[in-house]
Formats: C-alpha cells, structure tokens, sequence
C-alpha cells in the first residue's frame, strides 16, 4: 500500500481545493434547500479524506479498530481492571513469570490503556539482556569534526549452554533472545557493529523473519502463564516495588546480581530512568565499586539504546504494514 500514498495525499488535496475553485454563487444541489446543501458540504469535507485514506493508504483495519477499541470502552474497563490487580499485591520482588520478557509484555499490553500493542519496552529490555549475557557490546564509537563519541552496539557471542542455564529463564524466552540476536547480527553486516539505521532496513525488507514471526506467537505453556491472573499482579506489583526508592532502602537490594534484571524490567515497564536515579541514591557505593551496574546505569542513560528502540519500532511498522 505504500506506492498510494503519493497519489492518494494528492487526491486529499484536489477534494479540499474544489471550493476554492467554485465561483462564489455556485450552487452545488440547487434543489435542494441551501442550508441542507451546506450541511452536506461539510459532510463531505470530513468524510472523503477519511474514505481516501482508508481505501488508499490502507488503513481501515486500524480505522475500525480504533472505533471498535473506543465504543466497546475498553480503556475504562482496562484502567478498572489494572487498578483492582493492583490492589490484590502490595509489592512483588522476585522475577515473574520465569523471565519471560515475551509473556510479560503480552500481559502489561492487555492492560494497558494504549489501543496499540506497545513493542519499545520489550526491545529495550531484550537488548539490555543480551548486553548482560555478553551477546551484545555497547561501545563508544568516535566521529568527526571534534563531534562527542556515540555509543553502538556490536555482535558478541551467543552464551554457551552452561552461562543460559545460570539464567534460570524459560526455554520459550531463551528461543526468543536467540532468534532476536540473530536478527541483529544479521542486521549488523559482516562488520559486526550494529547502526540503528541498518537495523530498521533490515526489519522493513526482511518482514518474514524467525523473531517477527514468533514475537505474536504463544506456545500452550507461555499461554497459561499469560491466562493466569496472578502474572498481571506480579508485573505490577513489581513495577511498584522498583519506582519506589522508600522501600527499596528499607528492606535493602535482595541481591546485587538482580540488579540487571531489575534494570531489565524496568526498562520494560519504561520507568527505566527513575529506577535508575532511585537506585544510584539509595546506593551510591554500589555504583561506585561495581563496574558492571554503572556501566548500565550508563547504556540506559543515553540515548543509544533508545535510538535501536526506535529504529527497531519503525521498522517493525514498515514491515506490517507491506
């Protein structure tokens, strides 16, 4: 559908200057009344964009779908839902639904207020892990013209089986990093750094791809997980555990190896920067002394990671909508 969306904005744009055009006591429908007449006009005025757009630039389903989304009240019945799971567990410190970061992201979608499944905290945190496993390797890549080094991402190597193992994931979560590393590094080229750009070409000419294809698609366990309710209570009420600093330095940091996954799901939350700033107060010497989390504190604070989001986001889109 993208080849009509040239011609289409230029069919928009003849529709709207056709009064311009008209003399000024030109009746349209002289038999009927003028006011009536009007009426239509303007009718029509916002109708035919709609219907252009719709027909040319192929997006009816996400017309209707956003119609549907709103006369059926499901940003009321969501909001209502998400505040009653809330209010069934205080604070959740432990890692849910086995690390699946897939099932997760599936769960805080359906109830979310967004009409939109939300993919930016999933991609966020999926390459935030593979940064922890040693898959992924965020450098500082220098540039011209006295310009401040920018951080890129490079191919490491994938995990052997006893590193994944020490993980304590799923095997439906392992299989989806694997197929996500594998979609960058196919991305990356034979140089093996990783420009935000090249991935999302890569996503838009390669919409067949393993992780696309699995990324909608459940196996009966990873279902189940998702049909439990508790699951939703769990990811919620971590995510109040993370954004508040209060409790954090009252019952101290469980672990200091949580800490990644902590920093993982906040970023999938997309509370990544205040979890951060919490953390880096309640624990000022643990930053400090351990390299590894400042490090972090550093890949989530600039904009490089946020930059692959999004690349990553666009070209998911683009690949849709082909």
């Amino acid at each position: 559908m993208r080849q009509y969306k040239i011609p289409a904005i230029l069919l928009l744009f003849l529709i709207l200057s056709l009064p311009l055009h008209a003399e000024e006591h030109t009746r349209w429908l002289p038999f009927l009344p003028e006011w009536l007449e009007m009426g239509l006009f303007l009718i029509a005025i916002i109708l035919v964009p709609v219907v252009v757009i719709i027909i040319f630039v192929g997006m009816w389903r996400k017309v209707f779908s956003t119609i549907w989304y709103i006369i059926s009240l499901q940003p009321l019945r969501r909001r209502l839902l998400r505040n009653k799971l809330s209010n069934q567990m205080e604070y959740y410190r432990d890692i849910p639904a086995e690390g699946d970061l897939q099932v997760a992201n599936h769960v805080l979608n359906s109830v979310s207020s967004a009409w939109i499944a939300d993919y930016q905290g999933l991609f966020g945190a999926l390459i935030l892990r593979l940064i922890n496993q040693g898959a992924l390797l965020m450098r500082e890549r220098a540039t011209r013209y006295g310009v401040e080094p920018r951080p890129v991402l490079s191919i490491g190597h994938w995990p052997d089986q006893k590193r994944l193992d020490s993980l304590r994931l799923s095997a439906e979560e392992k299989y989806l990093e694997k197929q996500f590393f594998l979609l960058l590094k196919g991305a990356a080229g034979n140089d093996g750094i990783l420009q935000p750009r090249e991935l999302q070409q890569y996503l838009r000419t390669n919409s067949e791809n393993h992780f696309l294809a699995d990324l909608k698609t459940f196996t009966e366990h990873q279902k189940a997980a998702i049909s439990n309710q508790q699951t939703a209570v769990q990811l919620l009420a971590m995510k109040k555990y993370l954004v508040d600093a209060s409790l954090i330095k009252e019952r101290g940091l469980a672990e200091a190896s949580l800490w990644r996954e902590y920093l993982v799901y906040a970023i999938l939350f997309g509370v990544a920067d205040k979890v951060c700033e919490n953390f880096a107060e309640v624990y000022p010497d643990f930053f400090q002394t351990n390299v590894l989390a400042s490090a972090q504190l550093n890949i989530v604070g600039n904009n490089g990671l946020k930059a692959y989001v999004s690349a990553a986001i666009k070209g998911m889109e683009d690949a849709d909508s082909k």
